[in-house]
């Protein structure tokens, strides 16, 4: 269990930097939001080290790739759902504010598309994660 904390403690402080240096999204709070991300990111990842079934391999006893993948899945989501951090500029002209429209969809556009191309890929190598483990049973009951 100590394990399992450790790590997800690693991979959401890995993740938050990420988020907020890489994606550059700005939570409220100190650093930037990197405490606010990590928090999200972190309870996020532990509950499901904890309560989810462990999906994958184990590495000393610890679900790497459930702690991996979620804590993907949780930051992608933020990305997605949070604004760019804008630069300040205080006099747009109609062409700048052209051209910062159609640039702010095709953003969003690209990363939508990115965040659904991850989704399949997580869901497909669960299937064949699935398909090529001879003990595992569906439960499809509820």
């Amino acid at each position: 269990m100590l394990l399992i904390f450790f790590f997800s403690f690693f991979c959401s402080c890995i993740f938050a930097v990420f988020l907020t240096y890489v994606f550059k999204r700005h939570g409220p709070g100190p650093f930037n939001g990197i405490l606010y991300f990590f928090a999200i990111i972190f309870s996020f990842t532990l509950a499901m080290a904890v309560w989810l079934r462990p999906i994958g391999p184990r590495l000393g006893g610890v679900p790497w790739l459930t702690i991996i993948g979620g804590g993907l899945l949780i930051m992608l989501i933020i990305a997605e759902v949070l604004p760019h951090k804008e630069k300040g500029k205080y006099v747009k002209t109609q062409k700048d504010l052209e051209a910062e429209k159609t640039l702010n969809e095709e953003v969003l556009e690209k990363e939508f598309s990115i965040l659904a191309y991850v989704m399949i890929a997580l869901l497909i190598a669960a299937i064949v994660y699935a398909g090529t483990q001879p003990n595992i049973k569906f439960d499809t009951g509820f």
